[in-house]
């Protein structure tokens, strides 16, 4: 028997050995993925934080951008209105100016230069 148990014995240590063996890799195998995992979670973590402070920074910077369009299109509205005034200051001096032409016309007086490119209604 001791013939068997020695072989035995020896194939359960080889065994065991082969299983300690194998755990041992498996439990450092694990353990470096959890280390790799880790590494990739904190290196997003830092990309995430990169990542808000530019959404940030945009927002403001859009926030000025809407506050300067907004200041852009009341001055347009402003210069609108004035050159809309201008412009009836200008067709009433020019109807002024017709009607002076026409009564000088119609004395027969002789025409003032102002009067030479002015039609009459």
């Amino acid at each position: 028997m001791t013939f068997i148990g020695r072989p035995l014995n020896l194939a359960v240590v080889v065994a065991l050995l082969v299983l300690a063996a194998g755990t041992v890799g498996a439990t450092a195998l694990y353990n470096s993925g959890v280390t790799e995992v880790e590494e990739q979670n904190e290196q997003l973590r830092s990309q995430n934080e990169q990542l808000r402070e530019d959404i940030a920074s945009a927002r403001d910077r859009i926030e000025n951008l809407e506050s300067t369009v907004g200041s852009l299109q009341r001055q347009l509205t402003q210069r609108n209105e004035s050159i809309t005034e201008l412009r009836a200051e200008r067709d009433e001096a020019r109807a002024d100016l017709r009607a002076v032409c026409g009564q000088v016309r119609e004395e027969n007086v002789s025409l003032p230069e102002e009067c030479e490119d002015v039609g009459s209604e």
